[in-house]
């Protein structure tokens, strides 16, 4: 179940701004835990205790929630950041070098010296573009104390966010593998009804060509598949799979993770419900492709806790690349 905690008590604080100071004193007795505490500039404050001393709009604890609830709404939504390797970027463009597929070490005589390795290093360029969302908050929302409402629209600004990763992510390695159909896609002959045997075989191909698949990223309508697969079992595995959920578990040894997006590509379509739809990529990690994140979600133009929230913008700038295709295979429907 997803926890709304930040978004709960984002709607609170919000609240509580336009309380009077008897009404105010009372909500912080009965709204805040005692036990809640803020590491703020490197100090861990009490709420209680600052919201006592110091009131709602000199506490800094309304930007505070705000930003913690972007990353609230962020996080139900994460899968590549996840399941493929973030580079800091140093700047709007950076050069990943990556390595050729893996081969074998030579056979040196005894005494002889060990020759220097000559692999050819590929280069992959990242170019950072700023993704955004502005929450629908209107005067009259905050005017009308529609603060649950208010909330609940800034959760969904992370969400937004985190889904325009995964749909740049999805849109650069549908784009990638459509190179060669034959090779880098395992065909479930237009039925899907096995996706489960296939996923096998996906894998097998992947290590067949010298990596092995850390990570599964699944379509929903896939995932939905795999997970029927383990309820006409009786086992302690498919009982606590279709109690909880395969993810974060793992299947044939790799990280499951579910991405819900709609792709953008003209060639390949990200599902699982006609032929020639691709519902999941089985990959190496470490090899498959990566992330660049020049600055990761963050809150614009925001500093006044209450007025400035019709007007706040929450942005980030990133980017997503290729690696070596070989080192992922897609499930075709």
């Amino acid at each position: 179940m997803e926890s709304f905690t930040h978004t709960r008590r984002l709607a609170d604080y919000l609240e509580m701004a336009h309380m009077g100071p008897s009404e105010f004193k009372k909500a912080v007795e009965v709204r805040i835990p005692r036990e809640l505490a803020y590491n703020l500039d490197g100090k861990v404050e009490n709420a209680r205790e600052l919201l006592q001393s110091e009131g709602l709009a000199a506490s800094g604890l309304i930007p505070t929630e705000v930003y913690a609830t972007v990353l609230e709404g962020a996080e139900p939504a994460k899968c590549f950041r996840t399941a493929l390797p973030t580079y800091r970027m140093a700047s709007a463009v950076m050069t990943v070098p990556y390595g050729e597929t893996g081969t074998y070490a030579g056979v040196i005589a005894e005494g002889a010296e060990v020759p220097i390795e000559t692999e050819t290093l590929s280069v992959a360029t990242l170019t950072a573009k700023k993704y955004g969302s502005r929450p629908l908050i209107t005067r009259e929302m905050v005017a009308d104390a529609k603060f649950d409402v208010i909330a609940g629209e800034i959760r969904k600004a992370g969400y937004k966010i985190e889904n325009a990763l995964n749909r740049l992510c999805i849109d650069k390695f549908l784009a990638a593998g459509a190179a060669d159909a034959g090779t880098y896609q395992t065909d479930c002959g237009g039925s899907g009804a096995t996706p489960l045997a296939f996923t096998a075989k996906a894998v097998g191909t992947v290590i067949g060509r010298g990596f092995r698949p850390t990570d599964l990223v699944m379509c929903p309508v896939f995932y939905g598949l795999i997970m029927s697969a383990f309820t006409s079992l009786s086992t302690s595995t498919a009982d606590r799979v279709t109690a909880g959920g395969m993810a974060p578990a793992q299947l044939f040894g790799m990280n499951t993770h579910v991405c819900g997006v709609s792709d953008t590509t003209a060639t390949y379509v990200w599902g699982f419900a006609a032929n020639g739809e691709l519902g999941a990529i089985a990959f190496d990690r470490n090899s498959f492709g990566g992330v660049g994140m020049r600055e990761d979600i963050g809150v614009e133009q925001y500093s006044d806790p209450v007025r400035d929230l019709v007007g706040m913008k929450v942005t980030a700038r990133f980017d997503a690349a290729q690696f070596l295709v070989t080192a992922g295979q897609y499930v075709q429907y």
